[in-house]
């Protein structure tokens, strides 16, 4: 009996020591980290909700951070997700605001082009 409750505080403490001090997995942290950078060079912290969402990928990027090197690399894991989640959200939102910028200035000069031609064609 005596030798069960050795292999199981063995067991124990091998799974505990496991535990402490994981990390990320390296290719899915570089991932988002490669989304956070692409949001911010489109200029995501330039648009209201684009930069909500930018600073919640990096507070979800630190927060997995700390969990995994707490020992919870599953939570950790989880919580990169959300952080490239977030960031591609930003990204998104960015390049959305930025076209609807480029329709409204193209609206505006077919519409100026529009007017300079009527008024050409109503002096004749």
């Amino acid at each position: 009996m005596n030798i069960v409750y050795k292999s199981f505080a063995i067991g124990i403490t091998a799974a505990g020591m496991g535990c402490a001090g994981g990390s990320l997995p390296v290719d899915q942290l570089a991932n988002t980290e490669a989304s956070l950078r692409a949001a911010q060079e489109v200029g995501a912290q330039n648009d209201p909700q684009g930069q909500l969402h930018l600073e919640l990928a990096k507070e979800e990027v630190a927060k997995a951070k700390k969990l995994a090197e707490d020992g919870d690399e599953d939570l950790g894991t989880l919580q990169l997700k959300r952080a490239k989640i977030d960031a591609e959200l930003a990204l998104a939102l960015s390049r959305q605001s930025a076209a609807e910028q480029e329709y409204r200035e193209a609206n505006q000069n077919t519409s100026a082009s529009q007017s300079t031609t009527s008024n050409a064609q109503a002096e004749r």
